[in-house]
């Protein structure tokens, strides 16, 4: 009875399973692109190298394969796509509809460019083709490299440290080649391509032979206030490597200072400890280094819940030059501890408000009926 029992439940698995098993093509004969070549091995290159390899992209499934997008894994890695004519042809839709439909048997002409600029050692990447159905999965042509450095910059990164606005300076960097031959240093632009170097940078390249090769980089005011971080790529003369880049940082402050006279925290009152009879002062020494912007201070305020307790003077030394804000705490405030802001007012370009933090302690007596 058991063995009757098996063998009818082999056989409605088997018809059911069969229909199944002819009901449709594998999907990977409705949809298989082949590429040729199948990887794009670049071999080794020198850093600052752009390569260039073109793939010829063929539908060898049954059905059209109508493509949404081509994209790479990195911005190293740039692809482009031609039709028939060689016009090249975007690589992402700008509606719903397809790049472009490859028929059964239809071939499309890719580009693969490689900018090796700050790569070294193995670099893989690839380049991904994406079906407008996003249940078939991607083709994905691999990319490699061997990147090794034809030229060094010492240093790569120059740190400018703490400028102010007005400052001017010289750095000094050298760019050593390492066994490419003759070579020369033609210009400087900016690593970001459509942007301008800015009108405050100067570069001058005081060798003109030799492996090693002195820059002199001219920083002059006036300086734009916040951060600095402008990339720098050398533009080289030689048959393979076009640039080798450096990237330079800094901070520029106005030239207006702000000191409260402690060592670590210059722009912040502390009060420390006082007790609740007592009432404390603290100033603040404003000084402008650039006569030809006046710092012109017009109000100081206060920004705290307890800001009665607190009173504000100023003392013009230099009108548009230098200044002291004092701010006077009253102990009387009842808490334990207390925090606030001066906010400063001023016509200035670059300051035109300044908020100082402040903070303090006021000593607690002690509870009724204890001892000392």
């Amino acid at each position: 009875m058991m063995h009757r029992i098996a063998l009818l439940s082999t056989l409605i698995t088997a018809l059911i399973a069969a229909p199944a098993a002819h009901s449709a093509p594998a999907l990977d004969n409705l949809f298989r692109l082949e590429a040729s070549p199948s990887a794009v091995d670049f071999g080794e290159a020198f850093e600052g190298e752009v390569l260039h390899q073109k793939v010829t992209v063929t539908n060898t499934g049954d059905e059209p394969w109508p493509v949404h997008r081509i994209q790479t894994s990195c911005g190293c890695t740039v692809a482009k796509l031609f039709d028939d004519a060689g016009a090249e042809v975007p690589t992402k839709p700008t509606g719903s509809e397809p790049i472009i439909v490859l028929e059964p048997g239809a071939s499309m002409h890719t580009e693969v460019e490689f900018r090796t600029a700050g790569k070294h050692g193995k670099v893989s990447q690839t380049m991904q083709i994406y079906h407008t159905d996003q249940g078939v999965p991607p083709v994905a042509i691999p990319v490699s490299v061997q990147v090794s450095r034809a030229l060094a910059v010492n240093p790569r990164w120059v740190n400018l440290g703490n400028l102010k606005k007005s400052d001017s300076l010289t750095q000094e960097i050298t760019v050593e080649a390492i066994e490419i031959g003759d070579w020369d240093i033609t210009g400087f632009a900016s690593q970001v391509e459509g942007q301008q170097l800015p009108s405050w940078l100067e570069f001058n390249v005081l060798d003109k032979e030799g492996a090693v090769r002195r820059v002199e980089i001219s920083i002059n005011g006036p300086l734009p206030v916040g951060a600095l971080s402008p990339r720098i790529k050398i533009q080289i003369d030689h048959p393979r490597i076009k640039g080798v880049d450096f990237t330079m940082t800094g901070i520029v402050r106005a030239n207006v200072s702000f000191d409260s006279g402690q060592a670590n925290l210059q722009e912040n009152l502390n009060f420390e400890q006082f007790a609740p009879e007592e009432q404390v002062t603290r100033t603040l020494h404003i000084v402008n280094s650039a006569p030809d912007e006046p710092y012109l201070l017009e109000d100081v305020e206060v920004q705290s819940k307890q800001s009665e307790f607190f009173t504000v003077s100023t003392k013009e030394i230099r009108p548009g030059i230098e200044y002291e804000v004092s701010l006077t705490a009253d102990g009387s405030i009842g808490l334990p501890f207390f925090r606030g802001n001066l906010l400063l007012k001023a016509k200035h370009p670059d300051v035109a408000s300044k908020l100082i933090p402040f903070h303090g302690w006021v000593r607690q007596p002690k509870p009724a009926g204890r001892g000392n």
